[in-house]
């Protein structure tokens, strides 16, 4: 099966759409109007750092990276300046405000 593989500085996440605020109330996502965007590590290149890691959460500018589609689904490509920082270092299963 093919897969997305990040090179270079590059780190492929899956967006993550944030679902309710933190206390409970639902989000709808044309109400999500926030400068910063969430997602789930699903590759990395091979000149990022060690920190960054498959499964981890991050947090990056909305309009930052470049969007792609790949079999259907909306991934951001990032460079690794990009990121503003790690979120969560986790299972995203462990994150419960978001979906993907």
């Amino acid at each position: 099966m093919e897969e997305l593989v990040a090179v270079k500085d590059k780190i492929i996440v899956a967006i993550l759409k944030k679902e309710k605020t933190d206390g409970g109330i639902i989000i709808p996502d044309n109400a999500i109007n926030e400068p910063q965007a969430y997602g789930v590590v699903i590759s990395v290149g091979e000149e990022v750092p060690e920190k960054i890691k498959v499964y981890n959460i991050l947090l990056f500018a909305s309009f930052g990276g470049q969007d792609i589609v790949y079999n259907g689904e909306v991934y951001k490509v990032l460079s690794y300046g990009e990121v503003y920082c790690i979120l969560h270092n986790g299972d995203i299963k462990d994150f419960k405000k978001f979906s993907l």
